[in-house]
């Protein structure tokens, strides 16, 4: 089926009314579903978890809900269904354990109502255990950290995954294939109906009835509105099984790869413009509401990006039906690890006994989303250092395809630890594994955070490895089990690979943001190279200061990978963890050909006369703006990021100078000067000929101000959000970076402050309090709502610029 927040009739949200308990603590906390554990637990500099966790501490947890339940759901099949649960979680029904989930990330279906008294209280708690760390390689997040839903049935005909859509052929109209899986073992006739509606176009109706355990048939939809990135148009499909009813969003688009014409959409080439994401919503944890996802979505898409990559674990259902409604693609990756640990605490131990499961349960949620266009079985694993790790590369990849030949699959290969590992002929048996640590067949431990740490010291050598003929060797069999050929970090080897394998589809599964101008000019170029995806679109918390530029530092430093406590994020983003775009996502949609007029950044003069050191994941800390209070006369390296040919600029009305931009200066004209309040103007020229120019200015006497971005009422749901940005500003609104004040934020009414923070990569402070100091100038705080109806004033005060606040009404 779609999105279970959406399942019509026969489910609904579990969401309400939980509490919950650290094991060892007497007193339960009121919550709302989703919710994340680990943000209260806090950091410590000595926790286990260490620099990839943002040292996080885990936990043991249990979560409770009391259900009154009533008497005209007896007799009814009842399930809940649990879109996450980090992890290791156990359902317990008025003391009967029944079932639970090993991973993190899958979802999983209970059935309960056996074990429920109809006119009774019943108690249903959810034990996680996450407490051993590290668990990732990135911040995880504890407990329920997405949504619930109560499935009611009259019966139990159809499957788990029993709905199978697909829009197959588009010649004027749209031809869906209809399969529906019955559990049916009296072989009674049952009937079924499929429906898709919109507003405006003629109604879709296909109904049979069977005897069988399953039933095929199709949909002709006339005039069709199809899907496409571009246009995200959706439809209500509506399934009737017997009396019971499913329902949610469908788009009609047609999928297909060929070599030498690319990734086709509708029959259009797509070229695919990605970045990589994990899961946590910045100051929300890892909570995955779907306002939030669509809130991402939309900012990333705003910036020029057409795809992402969910990295490296299934996506949420709540960030998929965004992306459906968005209009994003998406690559859903199952797993960063195979049977070779990456971090002391993974679950690579459970992966021989899990990996069917959790392949299952991430096809069956992906499966009628349009969005997804495409799966990787896997990311940077070394496993096919061995001959069992080449099968087990090979079964994975056939059992994708045989439960969804309809979208193409890949693994993300890193060439350097393929090249080092990997063996022409991969030693072992092909039916025993390996009996060796995460890592390889030649250097033990060899791994993506290793990987990591070279690359960052020594980028020249991995683009020279990537292109040895060896690297070619030790892959070739690997990548003739994948649809695309996933490539991490190994754009040097495109143009050779296509002359060498004319029928293989090519991918940039990852790649540094400063690869983006050089990468795009293949990928326009190279007919089988179907898109590249940047490390990363979206900041995240954890693998921390890996994009971080460190200052003050002496000229022969070498440079950390990761940075110390209180480091908190990757800082490798060309957005924010709250959606602030920096100068390299200006570089993108330069070099994506979306940038319409210049964008004006600066290097932070409040410390731009430190010596640095920068990188591979950032190659720039320039930021937009030309309001820095108290750095008059201070040496301004501005960096105007352009897609014309050449860049003037003026400070004001000085001429500073005129410099080239375009394709072979990664369409960033720079200039030296002075920094002086007042207005800088930009003037891009292509062939002599002004095509465009931009105005930044400096911030007068500034004041706190809010902004909701939300337009809207809240909805009394418990699931809505109102995202509140705190700017420092004049009263022509423009932003004073070099300010900062603390700001204390207070929510009355029937909503709740959800997370307060910045995108500032290095502090102490927590999402989870009242209070936050600013960086450059901004923060962030998330409003949730209840189920009440009522106004909600929100109120910032900070310690120098006054005050503010804001009124919201919440209706059911």
């Amino acid at each position: 089926m779609g999105s279970i927040k959406k399942a019509g009739g026969a489910a609904s949200s579990f969401n309400d009314d939980w509490e919950y308990r650290p094991t060892e603590e007497p007193e339960w906390l009121p919550i709302t579903l989703p919710h994340d554990a680990m943000l209260r637990e806090g950091r410590r500099e000595d926790s286990p978890s260490g620099t990839h966790m943002a040292n996080f501490l885990g936990g043991k947890y249990i979560y409770r809900k009391i259900w009154h339940v009533p008497n005209d759901i007896s007799g009814k099949v009842i399930d809940l269904i649990f879109d996450g649960v980090y992890k290791h979680s156990r359902v317990v029904v008025n003391g009967k354990d029944v079932g639970g989930c090993l991973s993190g990330w899958t979802r999983f279906q209970v059935r309960i109502d056996v074990h429920l008294i109809a006119g009774s209280a019943n108690t249903i708690e959810v034990h996680v255990d996450n407490d051993c760390q590290p668990s990732a390689r990135w911040y995880t997040g504890s407990g329920i950290h997405r949504e619930v839903a109560l499935l009611v049935r009259s019966h139990d005909m159809l499957l788990p995954d029993g709905i199978r859509l697909n829009t197959v052929f588009v010649d004027g109209n749209a031809h869906v294939a209809v399969d529906i899986l019955l559990n049916n073992p009296e072989n009674v006739e049952i009937p079924v109906k499929v429906e898709l509606s919109r507003p405006g176009h003629e109604t879709a109706v296909w109904k049979s009835q069977t005897s069988g355990s399953e039933i095929h048939g199709k949909l002709d939809v006339v005039r069709p509105a199809l899907w496409s990135s571009e246009t995200p148009n959706l439809y209500n499909c509506t399934v009737t099984v017997k009396n019971d009813v499913y329902s949610f969003n469908y788009g009609l688009r047609t999928l297909e790869w060929v070599p030498q014409k690319g990734l086709l959409v509708n029959g259009k080439t797509v070229l695919l413009r990605g970045g990589c994401i994990h899961a946590d919503n910045g100051v929300l944890g890892a909570v995955s509401l779907k306002t939030a996802e669509v809130r991402r979505m939309k900012l990333m898409k705003e910036s020029g990006f057409n795809a992402i990559r969910m990295s490296h674990h299934p996506a949420s259902a709540a960030l998929l039906e965004a992306c459906d409604e968005v209009g994003i693609y998406v690559m859903d990756e199952y797993s960063d690890y195979w049977y070779m640990a990456k971090s002391d605490h993974d679950e690579a131990g459970n992966f021989l006994e899990r990996w069917k499961t959790d392949i299952d349960a991430m096809v069956a949620r992906a499966r009628n989303h349009a969005s997804v266009i495409m799966y990787s079985l896997g990311n940077e694993v070394t496993e096919p250092s061995t001959a069992f790790g080449h099968a087990t590369a090979k079964d994975l990849l056939d059992y994708q395809r045989s439960i969804d030949p309809t979208r193409p699959n890949t693994v993300a290969v890193n060439l350097m630890i393929a090249t080092v590992s990997f063996s022409k002929v991969p030693p072992g048996d092909p039916s025993t594994p390996p009996s060796i640590g995460g890592g390889g067949s030649i250097m033990p431990n060899l791994g993506s955070s290793l990987f990591n740490q070279l690359f960052n010291q020594l980028t020249g050598v991995m683009n020279y490895v990537s292109m040895l003929p060896y690297t070619n060797t030790v892959t070739e069999t690997l990548y003739s089990y994948m649809d695309i050929t996933g490539y991490n970090y190994g754009s040097y080897r495109w143009s050779r690979d296509e002359r060498l394998h004319p029928s293989r589809l090519l991918l940039g599964t990852e790649s540094t943001p400063p690869d983006v101008v050089h990468n795009w000019d293949q990928v326009k170029r190279i007919p089988n190279l179907v898109g590249d995806f940047m490390w990363t679109a979206w900041d995240y918390i954890g693998e921390v200061g890996i994009g971080g530029y460190e200052y003050n530092v002496p000229w022969y430093w070498m440079g950390l990978m990761y940075k110390p406590y209180p480091y908190l994020t990757a800082a490798c983003g060309v957005l924010d963890i709250t959606g602030v775009p920096g100068a390299p996502a200006f570089v993108a949609q330069a070099a994506w050909g979306l940038l319409e007029k210049p964008a004006i950044t600066v290097r932070p003069l409040n410390i731009s006369h430190m010596r640095y050191r920068r990188t591979a994941w950032r190659s720039t800390d320039a930021v937009p703006g030309w309001g820095w209070k108290g750095c008059e006369g201070k040496k301004a390296y501005v960096e105007v990021i352009s897609q014309e040919q050449e860049v003037e600029l003026f400070l004001n009305d000085r001429f500073l100078g005129r410099a080239k931009s375009g394709l072979h200066t990664n369409y960033t004209a720079k200039f030296t000067t002075q920094y002086e309040p007042g207005e800088l103007v930009a003037i891009a020229y292509t062939d002599g000929v002004e095509r465009s120019r931009s105005t930044v200015s400096s911030a007068g006497p500034a004041s706190l101000k809010m902004i909701n971005e939300k337009s809207q009422d809240l909805i009394a749901d418990g699931q809505d959000l109102a995202f509140i940005r705190l700017e420092l500003s004049d009263d022509k609104d423009v932003l004073e970076m070099n300010d900062d004040d603390e700001v204390v934020v207070e929510v009355t009414g029937p909503a709740t402050l959800a997370g307060l923070g910045t995108g500032k990569p290095d502090t102490t402070e927590r999402f989870d309090d009242s209070f936050h100091t600013m960086f450059r100038g901004q923060a962030l705080a998330v409003v949730r709502s209840s189920t009440t109806s009522g106004m909600v004033v929100v109120k910032a005060t900070s310690k120098r610029h006054g005050s503010a606040s804001i009124t919201i009404a919440q209706n059911k």
